[in-house]
């Protein structure tokens, strides 16, 4: 999962769209990957296919498929991921294994240009996401994300496939302090499709793959 420190590095490498044009070129946007090292990725089709949280801890929602938020974004949409973090990704596929790892989704559009970081989920139960946190929170992960765990669970037995969490995103080029699940429900009006919290759906289940 991510690290504390990682969190961190999110946090600084967003902080320099501060100094970016609301109306971004094309050509500051090459600028912008090149100097921080992104590069144009092909998410998997699990994950694109599959749904997503936009909090860390507590979340109340479950929204997607991430290709519909990725729709309904709009602009010119291009995922993008660090060139240190595909290297992470490869050594981890060669050992036989899978990682967190975060992915930038840039959009473009001629007003602005946006960045939401996802973190992408590999694991297919509840538990293999709880302990991906425990083996970094230790025992303070049951108080952390417990009850989270117990309502993926109930999520996940109703079809829920949820492959990502949406962890940051940058409003009229600076970095948002609110809170992902809200923003995209108030202010960009994407709505979630199940309610963990009821235990329940809010629209028809999506064809995921």
């Amino acid at each position: 999962m991510l690290k504390r420190w990682y969190v961190v590095v999110f946090i600084i490498f967003l902080a320099s769209l501060l100094g970016t044009p609301t109306g971004v070129t094309g050509e500051s946007t090459q600028a912008f990957r090149h100097k921080n090292g992104l590069l144009p990725y092909t998410p998997p089709s699990w994950f694109l296919g599959g749904y997503f949280i936009a909090r860390e801890r507590d979340p109340v929602y479950v929204f997607g498929p991430v290709r519909d938020f990725v729709r309904d974004v709009g602009g010119k949409t291009t995922w993008l991921i660090e060139d240190a973090e595909l290297k992470r990704i490869e050594h981890a596929t060669r050992e036989g294994g899978s990682a967190e790892y975060s992915l930038f989704l840039e959009s473009v559009s001629p007003e602005h240009t946006e960045y939401w970081v996802f973190v992408v989920l590999p694991y297919e139960t509840a538990q293999e996401w709880f302990d991906a946190r425990r083996a970094y929170h230790g025992r303070k992960a049951e108080g952390y994300y417990g009850k989270t765990k117990d309502e993926l669970e109930r999520a996940l037995s109703q079809g829920v496939t949820i492959k990502g969490e949406l962890r940051f995103f940058t409003a009229k080029g600076d970095i948002s302090l609110e809170s992902p699940e809200e923003a995209i429900i108030q202010v960009y009006k994407f709505q979630p499709v199940f309610d963990l919290g009821a235990g329940r759906w809010l629209t028809s289940p999506a064809k995921t793959k």
